[in-house]
């Protein structure tokens, strides 16, 4: 009964997973430069989906629409400084003038910017609340620069929503953001991803030994720490959209080789015909402009797919595969936040130490989770070759219900 019990609740975190993720993760990004004579910038980007969320008015609008409606361009605006503020003693700083559009790197955030005046003898504050009230997960990264050029990186969350540029922060912002604070970052990142979380749920099923799992885990973060490199150092700009979906898609293929894996050798070629049918249909809407994907990702992906689960029945050992799966999707993955900690803009000399401390939390925070997870799932999987068998295939259900929902949810924006 245990072993139930535990199933129930793989169960019941994958279904709450789904509902808490169908959409991609909510996230946001500002800077705020301060001047001389109190004076200061901010720029704040936003998901579009996000304002829709937050603003019912936007309900079924594109983006391009902004520049043609004023009545859209002040709503966004007075949301976005009613939870985007800096307060000088308590007060909030006054805005000069109307906020004015913001390039952003992907089309589909909106970016405003405008300028505030502060008395010059209070203390200064930065309060960031946005979209808690219809996402309570997300995240915001910002930078700061002071008037002598010192530059800090904040996240802010639900219950830190507020940081106190005093003195004494002022001076440790001159060092900036530190290898430690990018590595808590790395570690959120893992935390608070229900995606990246069910991923890592669909390796663990099958692995085997510790020392598997841990090199399935790390071949994850060796293909994360690379395209999240190519993505913040700019030389590749994926579209948060169909990166998003991507990763919903890996989920869902990951789960379909549990089932093959655990199958019979006509229940596995079922499996490869299905999977190639719903990503040729899937590759057919992309090209006709249905899914937010393009076309040529969606192929790769598909061919990959389909030729790894079709070597899984010709190798003796194919859990040593997962390493190449884990690698493969790992490249998806770690676009996911690259947009972000481009977004803010981080001095050269910063990116290098940025980068690491964030993929060393994102190794750190994997590698816990598996500690505590892989010992319970061993636990429920010891059983007879046929309960085991059964029992990973319920396991692998709800995580690919949830890998779909979220491919298609996602794409279908």
């Amino acid at each position: 009964m245990r072993a139930w019990r535990l199933l129930l609740g793989l169960l019941a975190l994958a279904a709450s997973a789904t509902d808490a993720g169908a959409h991609a993760r909510s996230t946001s990004t500002s800077a705020w430069d301060l001047e001389a004579g109190g004076m200061a910038r901010v720029v704040v980007r936003v998901r579009w989906e996000d304002l829709q969320r937050a603003l019912p008015a936007l309900e079924g609008v594109p983006p391009a629409a902004l520049g043609l409606r004023t009545d859209l361009a002040r709503s966004i605006d007075g949301y976005l400084l009613r939870h985007y503020r800096l307060t000088a003693g308590g007060e909030v700083c006054a805005p000069i003038g109307d906020p004015a559009p913001a390039s952003s790197l992907d089309p589909s955030h909106v970016g405003r910017s405008w300028r505030v005046r502060c008395p010059r003898a209070a203390s200064l504050a930065v309060q960031i609340d946005g979209f808690l009230e219809v996402a309570p997960g997300h995240l915001h990264l910002a930078r700061l620069r002071g008037e002598a050029g010192q530059v800090i990186e904040r996240v802010f969350v639900l219950g830190s929503s507020v940081y106190a540029l005093e003195p004494a922060a002022a001076s440790r912002a001159a060092a900036g953001s530190g290898l430690v604070d990018y590595l808590k970052l790395g570690v959120e990142h893992i935390a608070m991803g229900a995606d990246h979380l069910v991923f890592l749920l669909a390796l663990l099923l099958l692995g085997a030994s510790f020392a598997e799992v841990a090199m399935v885990v790390t071949g994850f973060t060796v293909a994360h720490s690379v395209t999240l490199a190519l993505g913040v150092l700019g030389v590749v700009t994926p579209l948060s959209a169909a990166i998003e979906s991507l990763i919903g898609l890996s989920i869902a293929i990951v789960a379909l080789e549990n089932f093959a894996l655990t199958s019979g050798r006509a229940t596995r070629r079922g499996i490869l015909f299905a999977l190639g049918a719903s990503l040729a249909a899937a590759t057919v809407a992309s090209a006709l402009g249905a899914l937010a994907l393009p076309t040529r990702a969606l192929l790769g992906v598909g061919v990959f797919a389909l030729c790894y689960q079709g070597l899984l029945g010709r190798v003796a050992s194919p859990g040593r595969l997962r390493w190449w799966v884990a690698f493969v999707f790992g490249l998806i993955h770690g676009f996911g936040f690259a947009g972000v900690l481009a977004e803010i803009g981080l001095p050269p000399v910063r990116v290098a130490a940025a980068l690491l401390g964030f993929n060393l939390g994102v190794e750190l925070g994997q590698l816990a989770i598996v500690a505590i997870s892989w010992p319970l799932l061993r636990a429920l999987l010891r059983r007879e070759p046929a309960q085991r068998r059964l029992l990973i295939q319920l396991g692998s259900t709800p995580i690919l219900a949830a890998g779909l929902y979220w491919f298609l949810s996602r794409a279908m924006i």
